[in-house]
């Protein structure tokens, strides 16, 4: 979907659209068979995250850059009397979506319902079964909660970590990851989220189906991108900034089989993806050495030769003691792989 044509669905829904985006989004929508199927599921996906998003007691400095990002398009509230004429001619769309307000009602108390929690330590992976049937497949050093019956009309998870689920399709329930601020909503669909609270930041990576991303921006919910196939967001949760564009979803979902595709990617960041998948802790003897990029497959091989291989591309030097990894420059002489 063009970001003109959901932002335009993104004002409907906020009831800020004027009336000539009004005009815009009735053409958009007549426009091609498979438009109103598009719209009714952003409207789905706004309303499901907006249940859930509650005001914040103090709104986070951070975000405000994604607020202004978003609301730079934003046009002032219409006023009262507004002409019916305009909204007549949505009227159709109107009694489209009519229900969603029965199918996204707002579950029971979130303290009367019964959570199961599981945490991987660094160095295990999980495969888990919903209530729903959806499976996913948990990181090292990640943890998951979620509603051990889903009794409302929304499947609710929350993560810190990484996971892939592959979604049961529920027209009718929607599917939620919360992980911070960050709101991945679907209604069927099989996806990767990387959102680990110490990295701060939230990438959304997706296989099948349509995802849509939403943040939690003074209380409300902003949706930042609508994601089809192989296209993925990355959203620094500290600066509010985030970027979005084309990834290879496939390669990027390989670490379910133990296999890393890094593309120019920060050896920083680069050994904290080691460190949740082989259970070590991995330090530079200089900060500076984590800012070196690389470009690199590691396809189910041991720890060993990950650290061979990142010696040969780099120059550095890797020295293991116990589960303790040290990468230094040569210059510094910290020593060679030990056995």
């Amino acid at each position: 979907m063009e970001d003109q044509s959901y932002r335009l669905i993104v004002e409907y829904f906020e009831k800020t659209i004027s009336d000539q985006g009004l005009v815009e989004l009735q053409e958009w929508i007549e426009a091609e068979t498979g438009n109103l199927e598009k719209f009714s599921e952003t409207i789905q996906i706004l309303e499901a995250s907006k249940l859930y998003f509650k005001e914040p007691e103090n709104a986070g400095a951070s975000w405000s850059k994604i607020q202004a990002h978003v609301n730079h398009s934003e046009k002032k509230a219409l006023s009262y009397k507004i002409h019916l004429v305009a909204y007549a001619a949505l009227f159709f769309l109107i009694c489209g979506i009519a229900v969603i307000g029965y199918r996204f009602a707002v579950p029971a108390n979130p303290e009367s319902l019964e959570y199961a929690q599981i945490s991987n330590q660094d160095g295990q992976h999980s495969r888990i079964l919903l209530p729903d049937s959806s499976i996913v497949y948990l990181a090292g050093g990640s943890h998951l909660k979620y509603e051990k019956k889903f009794l409302g009309r929304q499947r609710k998870v929350y993560l810190d970590g990484e996971a892939f689920f592959d979604v049961t399709h529920q027209p009718k329930r929607a599917f939620v990851v919360q992980s911070g601020e960050i709101s991945t909503v679907v209604l069927g669909t099989s996806f990767n989220i990387k959102a680990y609270t110490d990295e701060h930041k939230v990438e959304v990576t997706v296989k099948t189906g349509k995802v849509g991303v939403v943040a939690n921006v003074n209380g409300k919910s902003r949706l930042l991108k609508y994601l089809v196939p192989n296209e993925q967001i990355e959203i620094n949760t500290e600066s509010g900034l985030y970027s979005s564009g084309h990834a290879d979803a496939q390669a990027l979902i390989g670490w379910i089989n133990n296999n890393f595709v890094f593309y120019n990617t920060s050896l920083k960041e680069i050994t904290a993806s080691l460190e949740h998948r082989y259970g070590v802790k991995i330090e530079f003897t200089d900060p500076e050495l984590g800012a070196a990029k690389l470009t690199a497959k590691f396809k189910n091989i041991p720890l060993k030769q990950v650290l061979e291989d990142i010696e040969t591309l780099t120059g550095f030097s890797c020295t293991v003691k116990g589960k303790h990894i040290f990468i230094s420059d040569n210059d510094q002489k910290g020593g060679k792989i030990m056995e």
